[in-house]
């Protein structure tokens, strides 16, 4: 088992909001804490999980003094290293690219998956609830964990 884990933005909003598979992101989560793995994310993650809040709390899916509390938890969540540098920016473009996917969202957290196995030798797993992405890497990247499948 990899020291490092990766953890798409759609299994994080499932701790924080009552959503199918919420119990086995909990689950998830609760093993990366048993096992003190560290959760490595793009450097951008944070606003996205903030900007999935922003929108909760605009539609009225959530109060501001929950939104605040659900924000405290994930910036008080152990374990997280925010990654950066050209070497994502230039994989994450290239994945996006050879498999078609509309965002570089996502392609990011694949890069990030694959440096540090770059760096470490070990696999980082990456774990998403995102069918679409899982269906356009048509099983092609290893590393890729379906949170349904858990």
């Amino acid at each position: 088992m990899s020291k490092y884990i990766c953890v798409d933005t759609s299994v994080f909003v499932k701790l924080f909001f009552e959503e199918e598979d919420s119990f086995k992101a909990k689950v998830l989560m609760r093993k990366i804490i048993e096992d003190n793995q560290i959760i490595v994310l793009p450097s951008f993650a944070w606003a996205e999980i903030g900007s999935i809040f922003r929108k909760k709390i605009r539609s009225k899916q959530v109060t501001i003094q929950d939104a605040e509390e659900m924000w405290e938890a994930f910036r008080d969540f152990p374990g997280i290293e925010y990654i950066e540098g050209e070497y994502i920016i230039d994989r994450a473009w290239k994945i996006s690219c050879y498999f078609d996917l509309p965002t570089l969202y996502d392609a990011a957290f694949l890069a990030v998956a694959e440096e540090i196995e770059d760096k470490t030798g070990e696999i980082c797993d990456f774990w998403t609830a995102d069918e679409r992405l899982v269906n356009s890497l048509g099983g092609k990247k290893e590393y890729v964990n379906f949170l349904k499948e858990l």
